[in-house]
């Protein structure tokens, strides 16, 4: 039947199958506008937040760069999810398995890339995004220590962890996302029947998915929040659209089942969506004739309502209650001021008047038994005391912070073995102690 004698009906159904050629133009955008943005960041606590500011008020077109990258990573899961639905209605993982076993490699990856990539601004939004990654690959079975020690570079969250995210987000993903795009297209190489009209159904759709990114990312900018040194006890932090999924629902799970919803059972749906070409099992067969069909379907349609009910949710509950409310519009005048005010650039300390080789006696002998010579952390038995290495990225850890937390430990969230120092230091000890820690880079 040509196009000409096509139903109304069909023809929509034609242009609903053209989410592949959507999925390639956001890969594209993906890479096009984080090559940009690769060329200006700088992957260090000290420096994360700076750059990204300048990208986003110096740089001529760099907000709406950067918004394009940000929002097209919550717009290629959508588009991957429903390119599976797709391949799922056509039974691709009988007929097309390499089309289908791509595409769910794709989304794995793609949610890997968007994980790592929202940590990079380094505003507070981003560090306790990455507390969340941490404690979820903390948590996991056997290998949780091991896992967190691998993802944080060490012990506690750092510029190497940063500078690790950024290998992750920009080498890592985006070598392994090309290596499955290249084995798919090649794939396409081997078919003798391509349509050229699909091919046309699918750029054209890809453009006005496209059209409609570039007006939204226009229109609305890339969050940033403040930056990790600034931020106030009262900061409400907020994931992406991607992950609020995630964050409503650890809300309602117990601590110790936080990694395994989070990260196992998630995990585990996309194995067996890998594996799915392969499970058309005889005694499968006898729950339905199309067992991975209902396999698939019930996989697909769970994580929809899912992802529906939990980010649903969470915007609910955050307009309903008053306090919550006010304080989210709090940190939206905050962030439309920031973003009003000219850049503010911050000057390299080529000297200190405090140099991290010489350490402080008061520290030596006080504070070097628990947290290393040169604050390096120290292992003793089953303990860890944590870094000191670029503690001042943190919030709440200014020279002001440190010296109240010698005195009150408590205060600042942290439990024993760790004492307060009150009565067993001067105030010169502890203000020597707190400078000398904030240099530690």
């Amino acid at each position: 039947m040509t196009d000409l004698h096509r139903s109304p009906l069909s023809t929509v159904s034609m242009w609903l199958k053209s989410t592949g050629g959507v999925v390639l133009m956001l890969l594209v955008v993906q890479f096009a506008t984080g090559c940009f943005l690769a060329f200006y960041y700088v992957p260090s606590v000290d420096h994360a937040h700076t750059t990204v500011c300048f990208i986003e008020k110096v740089l001529s077109s760099g907000a709406w760069l950067r918004s394009l990258h940000h929002y097209g990573s919550q717009w290629l899961p959508l588009f991957l999810f429903l390119h599976l639905v797709q391949l799922l209605s056509c039974e691709a993982y009988k007929f097309r398995r390499a089309h289908w076993l791509a595409a769910v490699l794709l989304l794995a990856l793609v949610m890997a890339a968007g994980g790592t990539g929202y940590s990079l601004p380094w505003d507070a939004r981003a560090f306790f995004s990455t507390r969340v990654a941490e404690g979820l690959v903390g948590g996991l079975p056997l290998v949780g220590r091991v896992s967190r020690l691998w993802l944080l570079a060490g012990s506690d969250i750092s510029t190497l962890t940063l500078s690790r995210f950024f290998a992750l987000h920009v080498l890592v993903t985006p070598f392994l996302i090309l290596m499955v795009v290249g084995w798919r297209l090649a794939t396409l190489g081997g078919q003798q029947n391509i349509c050229w009209s699909t091919i046309n159904r699918n750029v054209i759709a890809g453009g006005v998915v496209f059209l409609a990114l570039a007006i939204w990312s226009f229109k609305v900018s890339a969050p940033l929040g403040p930056s990790v040194t600034e931020v106030t006890a009262e900061y409400l932090p907020r994931p992406g659209a991607q992950f609020l999924w995630l964050y409503q629902t650890l809300k309602y799970v117990p601590g110790g089942l936080g990694s395994i919803v989070g990260v196992v059972i998630p995990g585990l749906a996309l194995l067996i969506l890998l594996l799915l070409p392969w499970l058309d099992i005889v005694w499968l067969k006898r729950l339905s004739k199309r067992p991975q069909f209902l396999i698939a379907s019930l996989i697909l349609a769970g994580t929809a309502m899912w992802s529906f009910t939990m980010t649903t949710t969470s915007y609910l509950s955050d307009r309903r209650d008053p306090r919550i409310r006010a304080q989210m519009m709090k940190q939206e005048q905050q962030e439309k001021t920031f973003r009003e005010a000219p850049f503010k650039p911050v000057a390299l300390k080529m000297s200190s008047t405090v140099d991290a080789e010489e350490v402080p006696n008061a520290y030596v002998h006080q504070c070097a038994v628990c947290h290393g010579a040169h604050g390096e952390g120290v292992t003793r038995g089953s303990l860890r005391f944590p870094s000191l290495i670029g503690v001042s990225a943190k919030p709440r850890r200014t020279v002001e912070d440190i010296i109240a937390l010698l005195n009150d430990p408590t205060a600042y969230g942290i439990e024993p073995p760790m004492r307060s120092f009150a009565n067993k230091l001067s105030e010169d000890e502890k203000r020597e102690i707190a400078e000398w820690i904030v240099g530690l880079k």
